[in-house]
């Protein structure tokens, strides 16, 4: 049992609120193209980051918060059962309270036993299952995407699968981060997985043993000496441009006249890596936008050194489950009409997140900004349309009508074939 006094629950309650007031003001509205903002450089992670100057609990604080002060001081005087009463745990239930009532998806508490992120990912390798999932506007924990030749792959986790529990838990009530950190762990342990299928009704247990998983981004998928060069980029890693850049160049030799770079289920990866592949194809112009809770743009261009392909026809095919920095790609390239965009309206994640950490041992991830392409368009929640719409019913189905309407398309209205 703790023992509690008013002062001690009062400052990581507050300490939160000034957290919240203040989180915007770590981005540097006035530089432009990204050196300086490492901690925005990830789109698909969130990044721990502790403000320069320690966060100080004010001697005054807004009268609307007067209540919560004073319905613990009558807890503390009144309750009859008062030594029953938990600080931590009510702590806890505040904190969620209040980052609920935002109802933002990407903006939650993560409790001292879930707090434990890590970014190896984003450098295209970690432990875990080797998939990427988000929360839906019901709180469901979903796949966006098994990466190729994962675990998660290798044991039939598909694209859209909701995971219902881990290891017999339900994940009913915990933050994403909160699941990440549940679902992952060390190499050659094993984890169950309940999960509902997209488009079934039926639920499957299936069990992943983790491993040390190193992900090539830059897939080749059609064959020798064809006239489109079908690419697959499964995620956006520091070296994906320049594998890319190989890949088109060989491509090239033998004999391909158009592109298809293929995002479909790629979730994201690294701003700085977006940047490059966007500049693969863009001689000059505007990336993507960030406007922050101030009103303050930051924009993000085209880097106009290094190798280009401006006259090579490309088509970008992407679906439900091409996220956050495909979105970025498919929403520039479109915006300047340097690509046809195919396939289904993206997934819609153009949101900047970052965790803060709180005393408690816990933290918060917050919505600090929201992407826009160079035209303005919102994606976030939106996603981008495609300027051809070519539907799939199965999103785990990358070979199959989708991509052979889509060669179909180039063929006839870009080849002239």
């Amino acid at each position: 049992m703790i023992n509690m006094n008013f002062s001690k629950i009062s400052k990581p309650i507050l300490f939160l609120f000034i957290i919240c007031i203040v989180i915007s003001g770590c981005s540097d509205s006035s530089s432009e193209n990204s050196e300086q903002n490492e901690d925005l450089n990830i789109l698909q992670n969130y990044e721990i980051k502790v403000p320069e100057t320690p966060l100080e609990v004010p001697s005054e604080y807004s009268k609307n918060l007067s209540p919560i002060w004073e319905t613990w001081a009558y807890l503390l005087r009144d309750y009859v059962n008062r030594s029953d009463l938990n600080e931590d745990e009510i702590t806890e239930l505040i904190i969620k309270t209040m980052m609920n009532s935002l109802e933002d998806k990407h903006s939650n508490y993560i409790s001292p036993e879930f707090f434990n992120v890590e970014n190896t990912d984003m450098q295209g390798k970690y432990q875990g299952i080797g998939a990427s999932v988000e929360m839906n506007a019901n709180g469901d924990v979903v796949i966006v995407s098994p990466f190729e030749g994962s675990p998660a792959k290798e044991a039939g986790i598909r694209p859209g699968d909701i995971i219902i529990e881990v290891n017999g838990e339900s994940l009913e009530g915990y933050s994403l981060m909160e699941a990440i950190n549940i679902i992952r762990g060390p190499e050659g342990t094993s984890v169950e997985l309940l999960v509902k299928h997209l488009l079934s009704k039926d639920t499957e247990l299936i069990t992943i043993i983790r491993s040390s998983i190193k992900l090539e981004s830059v897939l080749l998928r059609s064959k020798p000496k064809s006239k489109i060069a079908h690419i697959r980029v499964t995620n956006f890693y520091p070296e994906t441009a320049e594998d890319l850049s190989k890949m088109i160049d060989k491509t090239k030799k033998d004999g391909a006249e158009a592109i298809l770079l293929d995002l479909r289920n790629n979730p994201g990866g690294l701003l700085s890596s977006v940047i490059d592949v966007t500049s693969l194809f863009l001689n000059d112009g505007i990336v993507i936008k960030e406007i922050d809770g101030y009103d303050r743009e930051q924009i993000w261009k085209v880097k106009k050194s290094g190798t280009k392909y401006i006259d090579l026809p490309l088509v970008l095919l992407i679906n439900n489950y091409s996220a956050s920095a495909s979105e970025v790609l498919a929403g520039a390239l479109k915006d300047y009409k340097r690509a046809t965009i195919v396939g289904e309206t993206s997934y819609g994640k153009g949101s900047v997140g970052i965790l803060r950490p709180l005393s408690n041992g816990g933290g918060i991830s917050v919505t600090i900004a929201k992407w826009y392409t160079p035209n303005n368009n919102l994606i976030d929640n939106k996603g981008i349309l495609p300027d051809v719409e070519i539907k799939s019913s199965d999103p785990s189905d990358t070979s199959g009508v989708q991509i052979e309407s889509t060669l179909e398309y180039i063929n006839k209205n870009i080849l002239n074939k």
